[in-house]
């Protein structure tokens, strides 16, 4: 006959191994924590099926669970990992109270799949839209110099840019981080940053789910993702097929750089270290200004949507001369842009005099501080830019051009830039 409370005695020693209070045990077994407290005084025993779950759940064995003596027990826990799990735990409840109240989201459990619904109505046929971003080559100096809460702003405006480059208003983001054994503040500054960027451009934010793992990753290391989504009727998805000769093309500035313009950094700050804490402008520091996060143009594209003001929009990853950025534009038509409407950004100007590149591979690299470009109609492009202006720094750079002797040419510059 089982003795209730050898049994009792190894769940409790088991869970206190774990890190995990009697409510946390409870929650993963999906019972109440008076269960689990029964259990550990000895007043009741967990079903056949349940011991096995418990065991499952505290990674141990039947055997451990069923004789009660630890000395037995020949697993190797997560202390022996280096993983504080205590720790973890702590964060993430914390974590949890970042997440948007909305309607939308009705399941949000951490290590669960995330339950939510999204408003359909008036539409005739929804296409769900869903994509995963990283933040590029310049996460691991956001980690190493401290730009935590820099770098999960960035990958929100980037996921988000994604998305509504083609119409689509995202509606909720789920941010991951796979770590090491870090600091509980900064796991929070990480998921309070992600919870400010998204709702701060109107998306629900749906956590951030942490995997920790002390084997692979040292204390203060990570790598973020974020998925994202959202829903647009199929008709009114931005494909360019708008675009026409005569369109204005209006470029949205941005702060900071591209994650694929970083490599030339890390070169530029591997040769010349003392750059780092240079003033590129007699006040502001090189690498501040490289770690700002770009910018998010989700409410700005809506609001000029819903008055029918763009015929196509274009994603400057790192450059405006890169000609898949422009494949959209329809065929005989390309992007005739003038950099001497450009008011080159100071972080660009400093990088561009450091002469540790040539004109061309400057230009050809580097997107002098605009991140997306709009076409819009020629009548109504000041009526844009007035909408632009509430919310952003814009600039007419360009328009969309016949080329007759270069029909496939798609980009092409006019004038030089003003240094």
């Amino acid at each position: 006959m089982l003795d209730r409370e050898k049994v009792g005695r190894a769940i409790a020693e088991q869970r206190k191994v774990k890190g995990m209070t009697q409510k946390q045990l409870a929650d993963l077994l999906n019972v109440s924590y008076q269960a689990v407290s029964r259990w550990e005084q000895g007043i009741s025993l967990p079903s056949v099926d349940m011991i096995y779950d418990i065991a499952q759940t505290l990674e141990t064995t039947i055997d451990f669970l069923l004789n009660g003596h630890s000395e037995e027990r020949k697993i190797i826990s997560y202390m022996d990992t280096g993983l504080d799990v205590k720790k973890l735990y702590i964060a993430k409840d914390r974590l949890s109270n970042l997440v948007t109240k909305n309607d939308m989201l009705f399941h949000t459990r951490y290590s669960d799949p995330i339950f939510c619904k999204m408003d359909t109505s008036g539409m005739e046929e929804p296409v769900y839209v869903f994509a995963s971003h990283v933040p590029g080559s310049k996460e691991r100096f956001a980690m190493e110099n401290g730009y935590d809460r820099e770098i999960c702003i960035d990958l929100v405006s980037s996921a988000a840019n994604n998305l509504i480059r083609f119409g689509v208003r995202p509606a909720i983001l789920l941010a991951h981080v796979v770590c090491g054994n870090n600091d509980s503040g900064q796991i929070l500054t990480m998921g309070e940053a992600f919870k400010e960027a998204c709702e701060s451009n109107g998306i629900v934010f749906a956590g951030l789910e942490v995997a920790a793992q002390a084997v692979n990753y040292h204390s203060g290391e990570y790598k973020i993702s974020a998925s994202i989504i959202g829903v647009i009727d199929k008709k009114e998805i931005i494909t360019g097929n708008q675009i026409t000769e005569g369109d204005v093309l209006i470029g949205l500035h941005t702060e900071g750089i591209s994650s694929l313009s970083y490599p030339f950094i890390k070169v530029i700050l591997d040769r010349r270290p003392d750059t780092m804490f240079a003033k590129i402008d007699g006040h502001h520091v090189f690498m501040d200004e490289l770690m700002k996060p770009n910018n998010c143009y989700v409410n700005i594209i809506s609001e000029l949507n819903k008055q029918n003001l763009i015929h196509g929009i274009f994603k400057i990853d790192k450059s405006l001369f890169h000609r898949k950025c422009y494949d959209t534009i329809p065929k005989g038509l390309g992007a005739s842009i003038s950099i001497s409407t450009i008011p080159i950004p100071s972080l660009f100007q400093y990088i561009y005099h450091l002469k540790m590149m040539d004109r061309t591979c400057f230009i050809e690299n580097f997107s002098l501080g605009i991140n997306m470009l709009l076409a819009v109609p020629k009548e109504q492009y000041d009526r844009a830019i007035k909408i632009i202006e509430n919310y952003h720094q814009c600039y007419v750079v360009g328009s969309i051009e016949k080329d007759d002797e270069y029909p496939d040419a798609k980009v092409w510059m006019e004038g030089t830039a003003k240094w």
